[in-house]
C-alpha cells in the first residue's frame, strides 16, 4: 500500500501525476543509523538494515506501547519516502505514521499522517522531498507487538512515462506451488499449496535518453543486487504496491530514431 501525503504537490507538468510508477530503490537505512524504542532479544533493530524478509531476521518490539524506529539520515540528501515490508501492522492494529526532524535538537514534524494499515503488505509513505536530519516511524500497537522485516527511507525513482496496458499488478501475480492428491479411481482427494510468491514484468517505453541515463541506469545497476518497493499506479490503485527483485537481466535498447529507449523488466515479489 502507498500513502501519499496530503501536502504532495503531484501536477501534470512535464507529463508526470499522481499516477506515475515509483520505485523505491534508494535506501540510506544503514545498521549504524538505525534505533528502537525496544527490541526483543533475538530480534534486534539491526535487522530492518536487511533486505531479507524472513521472520528469523526481522525486528520485533519489545511491548505494545508506543514506539519508534529512527533513521539519523547524517546526509542532505533529499529524502521523501520510508516504506516497510513484511510487517504486522495490518493484522495487529498497529497505527502508524511517520514524523521528521529537520535539524538536529529540532522538533519533530508529521510527514505522513497517522493510518490503520489494511493489512500486511509493503507499505510505503510518500512526502514532499526534504533534507531531514532523522526521520522515524511512529507506531502506536493495540494488543499485538509490532515487528517488520526491512525498512527503507530515500529518494524515490518516479518512472517518466505511467502504465496503461498489459501489466500485472503484482499482488495478482501469483505463483503457487501445488500437489494434487488423486485415488488410483481418479477421485480428487484435496490439494496442498506448497508455496506461493508473486511475479509480474513491466515494459518500458518512449524514455529520454537523457533520462534513462540519470535516472534509470542506476536503479537498473543497483537492482543486481538490491529488492526495491515498486508502486505502479499510486493514485488509482495504493494497495497494489510491492516489495520486489529483479528476475531478468533488464538491457535497454534504442526505440526510435530520436534516441527514445526502452526496456522490459520482470520482478519477483514477497507475498503475504
Amino acid at each position: 500500500m502507498i500513502v501519499i501525503s496530503p501536502s504532495v504537490v503531484l501536477s501534470s507538468g512535464g507529463g508526470v501525476n499522481a499516477n506515475n510508477p515509483v520505485v523505491g530503490w534508494h535506501n540510506l537505512v544503514t545498521i549504524g543509523n538505525l534505533a528502537a524504542s525496544g527490541s526483543a532479544a533475538a530480534y534486534p533493530v539491526l535487522n530492518l538494515a536487511n533486505p531479507s524478509t524472513a521472520q528469523a531476521q526481522s525486528w520485533r518490539g519489545s511491548n505494545t506501547a508506543e514506539q519508534y524506529l529512527t533513521v539519523t539520515v547524517g546526509t542532505d540528501e533529499f529524502i521523501d519516502y520510508l516504506a516497510v515490508a513484511r510487517h504486522n501492522f495490518g493484522s495487529g492494529a498497529v497505527v502508524v505514521s511517520v514524523e521528521g526532524m529537520a535539524v538536529e535538537g529540532g522538533s519533530w514534524a508529521e510527514l505522513a499522517s497517522e493510518i490503520l494499515p489494511a493489512d500486511d503488505s509493503p507499505l510505503l509513505f510518500r512526502f514532499v522531498p526534504q533534507a531531514l536530519f532523522q526521520i522515524r516511524l511512529r507506531m502506536q500497537p493495540g494488543a499485538v507487538i509490532p515487528r517488520a522485516a526491512v525498512l527503507y527511507v530515500g529518494k524515490l525513482l518516479v518512472l517518466q512515462r505511467r502504465i496503461y496496458v498489459g501489466h500485472t499488478p503484482i499482488p495478482f501475480g501469483r505463483e503457487s506451488r501445488i500437489t494434487t492428491g488423486i485415488s488410483e479411481s481418479g477421485d480428487f482427494l484435496g490439494r496442498i499449496v506448497l508455496g506461493e510468491s508473486l511475479e509480474t514484468s513491466v515494459d518500458l517505453q518512449n524514455m529520454t535518453p537523457s533520462w534513462y541515463r540519470a535516472q534509470m541506469d542506476p536503479f537498473i545497476v543497483a537492482s543486481k543486487e538490491v529488492p526495491f518497493f515498486f508502486a505502479w499506479r499510486p493514485a488509482s490503485y495504493p494497495r497494489e504496491t510491492g516489495f520486489a527483485w529483479m528476475t531478468n537481466n533488464p538491457k535497454p535498447s534504442n526505440q526510435r530514431s530520436n534516441g527514445m529507449m526502452q526496456i522490459s523488466l520482470s520482478m519477483g515479489g514477497v507475498s503475504l
